[in-house]
């Protein structure tokens, strides 16, 4: 999205993007976008999960399941591709994160996933 003040949430995305150029995304903020919210979504299997561009600002990403980006399958065939759950290039306290989901991340935070030993 490149808009501001939009919300985005309660969506599932999924498959999106190719891992040359590393650009594409299941939900991205890009331009100059401005307060902006992204809650609630479901996001797996995409080159990277979200993606917050460069000028973007004012951004609250919270209570999202990012996880799985890119897919196996692109990660498997390209070890080298630049891609992640959340992918953050804004300038520093731009972007806000909340209680999110995922396993790799730049620019962003990502909770330890709790393990549970096998049975």
């Amino acid at each position: 999205m490149a808009g501001h003040n939009s919300r985005v949430r309660l969506n599932a995305t999924h498959g999106n993007g190719y891992s040359e150029p590393a650009d594409d995304f299941g939900i991205g903020v890009i331009g100059s976008a401005s307060g902006n919210v992204i809650d609630l979504n479901n996001i797996t299997g995409n080159t990277n999960g979200i993606y917050l561009g460069t000028g973007t600002r004012q951004t609250m990403v919270r209570q999202n399941v990012v996880l799985g980006n890119p897919g196996i399958q692109v990660a498997n065939s390209n070890p080298g591709a630049r891609a992640v759950d959340i992918l953050n290039l804004s300038a520093d306290g731009q972007s806000t994160f909340e209680r999110n989901t995922c396993i790799t991340s730049v620019n962003a935070p990502c909770p330890a996933m709790p393990r549970t030993p096998p049975q």
